[in-house]
């Protein structure tokens, strides 16, 4: 009999102090699930909207200058597509996707680095790079993967330049 009372007073203390870990870890997984979910949801919302934009048409009013139809193409960071170090735009900033180069023609007209542009159906980019002379009326979206950037093509649509 004493043996089991000193066996449930051992025991009990061990065992309150498993369920009361066993409950933290739970709250602290409860949590972390939480936090995700409000991530997921913020990117989902994010991404509807960057869709929303991108769908909305450029406004055809807008001064020439500013809304253009160009031919838009999209580039990688290989040798034979850049001049130097195809990991350095133009502007001294490294390349990264969200990032566009533009013809010499539109460059000269302010489509200047840190400029946003709209593309209409692909959304907003920032302005980075250059493109080589004999191009003109012409925007190349930047990515990493060279098959991506083949099966991208050549579009012809009309891109806004932003002043946000």
């Amino acid at each position: 009999m004493k043996a089991r009372v000193l066996l449930d007073f051992l025991l009990s203390p061990f065992l309150l102090l498993l369920v009361i870990s066993m409950g933290w870890t739970l709250h602290q997984k409860n949590s972390e699930i939480a936090m995700l979910e409000e991530k997921l949801v913020d990117s989902e919302y994010k991404g509807e909207a960057r869709q929303f934009l991108a769908s909305v048409p450029v406004n055809p009013g807008s001064p020439s200058r500013e809304v253009q139809q160009v031919t838009v193409t999209a580039y990688n960071p290989t040798p034979e597509q850049t001049d130097g170090d195809p990991l350095m735009a133009a502007s001294m900033r490294k390349v990264r996707p969200g990032t566009v180069a533009v013809s010499r023609d539109l460059f000269d007209q302010g489509w200047v680095f840190g400029k946003k542009v709209r593309i209409e159906g692909l959304g907003i980019f920032e302005i980075n790079d250059l493109m080589h002379p004999r191009m003109t009326k012409r925007v190349d979206v930047f990515m990493w993967d060279e098959k991506q950037a083949q099966a991208f093509g050549k579009k012809r649509v009309k891109v806004a330049l932003l002043h946000i």
